[in-house]
């Protein structure tokens, strides 16, 4: 096989598939119209999708390297390095929706940004904050970062405090555990850390139930 069919036959089955995913999404769409889990639906269906496209080029890859070994697969080298960070990400986010499911509207930290996961895509979902400013968080952060997901309404406080020695911190900690609005759970700590002057500082993190104790946690924290 030449090169010009090749491409013409390539181009004509991707023709086809994306006319073919783009109608049973509609489809889709259109029977779980009044179903209050349509989004949930479309989201996994987009996952398939993905592997879908996976497979795809993976099949014309191993048959296009068959036929032109070296210019097919010079050409797919360049393409898969110039799309390497975007591909990574796609992959990290297969990976995380088979993990994670379906969290629209679920609160979390992510890449130390703390929000609710407002919508999702190929490569990033994006964050809603308290404030209402939105974030798009690569998957890749997920898997490099801390995570977590909170059930129901937290708060997540962090903070630092220049101290003098390392046994300073420890009055200082406890003093924030024993406030009412600390929660003892696992997503908490307190850690000490240098900076580039030589300042020896307290750094923690916590969780409160809500933005209105984690104001009033921030004031007595300030206040120690």
């Amino acid at each position: 096989m030449t090169v010009l069919p090749y491409i013409f036959n390539f181009i004509l089955q991707l023709i086809i598939l994306l006319i073919s995913i783009t109608l049973v999404r509609r489809l889709l769409k259109i029977l779980s119209k009044n179903n209050p889990s349509q989004k949930k639906y479309l989201f996994f269906y987009d996952v398939v999708i993905y592997l879908i496209w996976i497979l795809f080029i993976i099949l014309k890859i191993a048959h296009a390297l068959n036929d032109n070994l070296i210019i097919v697969g010079t050409a797919i080298l360049i393409l898969i390095a110039l799309m390497w960070e975007y591909l990574k990400n796609l992959f990290l986010g297969i990976i995380f929706a088979f993990q994670y499911g379906y969290i629209v509207g679920e609160n979390l930290i992510a890449n130390g940004i703390e929000g609710k996961l407002e919508s999702y895509s190929s490569s990033y979902f994006e964050i809603l904050t308290n404030k209402g400013e939105r974030y798009k968080v690569k998957y890749k952060k997920v898997y490099s970062d801390k995570f977590e997901i909170y059930k129901g309404n937290l708060h997540r406080v962090f903070k630092k405090i220049e101290i003098k020695k390392p046994s300073d911190s420890n009055e200082i900690k406890l003093n924030i555990m024993n406030h009412p609005f600390f929660i003892m759970n696992n997503n908490f700590d307190f850690y000490q850390e240098r900076d580039d002057n030589g300042k020896l500082w307290l750094c923690f993190y916590f969780n409160v139930m809500n933005y209105n104790d984690a104001i009033i946690i921030q004031e007595y924290i300030d206040n120690l």
